[in-house]
């Protein structure tokens, strides 16, 4: 177990909301996008690497594909290649996948509560639909936000800032939980306490913008969360 807070500022608390990032954080399904991604580079010769891969995680579909086909030299138009990535992804995120250690323990102690739990992500609804199934945790959010209902992704607070509507929460009463640099950005820029999670295959080393950072959500401080 493994847990480290920022010197700077000061945690606070109680607060009344989780918003849980989906792709990293709930599963370990980061692996899976880059899957999907040389799926549609293997046409071409090129394959993207898991270093390349962790220069665009937590980043918007196009950007990445944008970034890819930069790299490679690849021509065609970036729409031709989102099309087909999202073919492939969708069909990928179907397959069945464990959710990370403490999900299903935190999102019940969050019930037990009675506080709420959102689901915030940059990832489409027809992904994150996919992905919810196939970790069997369709149902188990108050609300899901997904990329096509906000203006801006990450680096952007728009996605935290609409779950937090949705559940009608304050924003300084909402805890983030993240795996990525823009997403830790956004839940900053949102006025929420981010953590960064570091459970996944794919986890980065600690963040400067993390308040907190946790190595699985086991570790997850309960004496942050108001009590029933």
């Amino acid at each position: 177990m493994s847990a480290s807070a920022r010197q700077t500022g000061v945690i606070g608390g109680p607060f009344r909301a989780v918003i849980f990032d989906m792709d990293g954080v709930i599963a370990d399904s980061e692996p899976t996008y880059r899957e999907a991604i040389n799926l549609v580079l293997a046409p071409t010769g090129h394959r993207m690497s898991e270093q390349q891969y962790e220069e665009v995680i937590g980043t918007s579909v196009h950007f990445t594909w944008r970034t890819i086909l930069e790299t490679f030299g690849i021509e065609g138009g970036v729409e031709e290649y989102v099309r087909r990535y999202d073919q492939a992804l969708v069909e990928l995120l179907r397959r069945p996948l464990p959710p990370l250690p403490g999900v299903r323990e935190l999102l019940a102690e969050l019930r037990r509560r009675r506080l709420a739990a959102a689901l915030a992500t940059s990832s489409w609804k027809s992904w994150a639909e996919a992905l919810l199934q196939a970790t069997g945790l369709d149902g188990a959010f108050d609300v899901v936000v997904w990329r096509q209902m906000v203006e801006r992704p990450k680096p952007a607070p728009d996605l935290f800032l609409r779950a937090a509507e949705l559940v009608g929460v304050e924003p300084a009463r909402c805890i983030v939980l993240e795996d990525t640099a823009p997403g830790l950005e956004a839940a900053g820029t949102a006025g929420m306490l981010a953590i960064q999670v570091r459970s996944a295959s794919t986890a980065l080393p600690p963040q400067p913008r993390a308040d907190l950072v946790l190595d699985s959500l086991e570790d997850f401080p309960l004496s942050l969360l108001e009590e029933a």
